[in-house]
């Protein structure tokens, strides 16, 4: 059956509605380290696009794949999309620190046109 859900699924499904204020906490702290990772990479001069999502668009042109040998080598994973940009979810604080620090240093190494 196509898109099928299995009972466990289902099942966690439910469990996680009963558990509402477990799951907006989860959802505020996302939010919030969003935000912050947001504002730093504007800090440096990116121009991130606004996001309501769990992740945060760096428009990377030609140096995309650079920048996701700099993640890579960082160790941190993004989903990069040759010749347009990276799509970097937001994780745990360390996570995105780490990632406010690549892209810095990997702005700092491009010139100021990076991103922007």
């Amino acid at each position: 059956m196509p898109f099928g859900v299995s009972q466990l699924a289902q099942d966690a499904a439910i469990a996680s509605l009963d558990a509402f204020g477990e799951l907006q906490q989860r959802v505020d702290a996302l939010v919030g380290e969003r935000t912050r990772v947001f504002d730093a990479l504007r800090a440096q001069g990116w121009d991130v696009p606004e996001t309501h999502a769990n992740f945060v668009w760096m428009p990377l042109g030609p140096d995309t794949m650079a920048f996701a040998r700099a993640c890579d080598e960082a160790g941190l994973v993004v989903r990069p999309f040759d010749g347009e940009g990276a799509r970097c979810s937001i994780g745990e604080a360390e996570a995105n620190d780490r990632l406010i620090e690549v892209a810095g240093a990997f702005r700092g190494s491009r010139g100021a046109d990076a991103g922007a």
